[in-house]
C-alpha cells in the first residue's frame, strides 16, 4: 500500500515536473533569442530630421521626414556592425533669403520658400551594445556617402559663378544612439528609437563659389522595427551511407 503510493506520488511529481521544465525552456528559449552572436538583423525607421549646419543651408530650415534601412550583423554579446541606406530632406520659410537669385526662377528673387536640400546615402557603422536579453541600447559611429541636391521647384539649383549645379556625391560621418525592447511574444522581434547626427563634406570653394558652400549637418529622431534571423544556417546532414558524420 505504501509502495502503490509513494510510486503514484512520484509520478505525479513527475507529470508536475513536465510542464515545468516546458515552461523554464521555454523562457530561457524566449531570454537568449534575438540578437545572438552570428545572428542577422534587418529592419528601417521612420523619423524627422533638422539640418543644424552649415551656413545657407541651415538657414530658415524647415524639418521633414527622413528614412532609414538597417542591416546588421550580431558579433559578439557587445559588439555588431550596421549598413544604412538612407533618406531624407529639409524647406525652408519663406522669409529666409537664398545666397543668391536663382537664374532659373529671377522673379521670385532670393526668397528660399520653394528651395529643398536633398540628401541620399549609406552608411556603415561600427556598434557597441550594452542591456539584457529583451532591452539593450547601443552606440554607433562610421563613414558614409551622401549625395547632396539643393532644388528651387524640383529643379536643380545652379551656381551663377561657377555655373555648376548644386548636386553631388560627398564623403560623411554618422552616429547614433538606440535604445530597443524585444516582443515578449515575438521575441526575435524589436521596437527602437533612436537619435542620430549625420554629416556630409560638401564644401568646396571651386564649385560652389556663390554660396550653398558647407557641410550639411542634420539631427534626427526615429522610430522603427527588427527583426533577427539566422544568418548562416547550417548544412543539412546528408542520409547517405558514410556521408553527413
Amino acid at each position: 500500500m505504501h509502495k502503490r503510493l509513494r510510486m503514484a506520488s512520484a509520478l505525479a511529481l513527475a507529470l508536475l515536473a513536465v510542464p515545468s521544465a516546458a515552461l523554464a525552456q521555454q523562457a530561457d528559449s524566449i531570454a537568449t533569442r534575438g540578437p545572438l552572436p552570428g545572428r542577422g538583423g534587418i529592419g528601417g525607421q521612420i523619423g524627422t530630421s533638422y539640418i543644424v549646419a552649415d551656413g545657407d543651408y541651415a538657414e530658415g530650415v524647415q524639418p521633414r521626414l527622413s528614412f532609414v534601412g538597417h542591416f546588421r550583423y550580431v558579433i559578439d554579446r557587445n559588439w555588431g556592425w550596421q549598413v544604412s541606406p538612407y533618406f531624407t530632406w529639409n524647406g525652408y520659410v519663406s522669409h529666409a533669403d537664398a545666397p543668391f537669385v536663382d537664374v532659373n526662377f529671377p522673379a521670385e528673387g532670393r526668397s528660399k520658400q520653394f528651395y529643398l536640400t536633398q540628401v541620399l546615402g549609406a552608411s556603415g557603422q561600427l556598434q557597441w551594445f550594452s542591456g539584457t536579453a529583451r532591452t539593450r541600447w547601443h552606440v554607433g559611429l562610421g563613414p558614409a556617402f551622401y549625395r547632396v541636391v539643393i532644388q528651387n521647384h524640383r529643379k536643380v539649383v545652379e551656381d551663377p559663378v561657377s555655373r555648376e549645379l548644386h548636386q553631388g556625391l560627398h564623403m560623411g560621418a554618422t552616429a547614433e544612439v538606440g535604445y530597443e525592447r524585444f516582443l515578449k511574444a515575438l521575441p526575435n522581434t524589436s521596437i527602437e528609437a533612436t537619435v542620430a547626427g549625420q554629416a556630409a563634406f560638401a564644401k568646396s570653394d571651386n564649385r560652389w563659389r556663390a554660396g550653398w558652400n558647407g557641410n550639411p549637418t542634420l539631427v534626427e529622431v526615429r522610430l522603427g522595427a527588427h527583426y533577427y534571423y539566422e544568418f548562416r544556417k547550417p548544412k543539412p546532414r546528408s542520409t547517405k551511407p558514410g556521408l553527413g558524420r
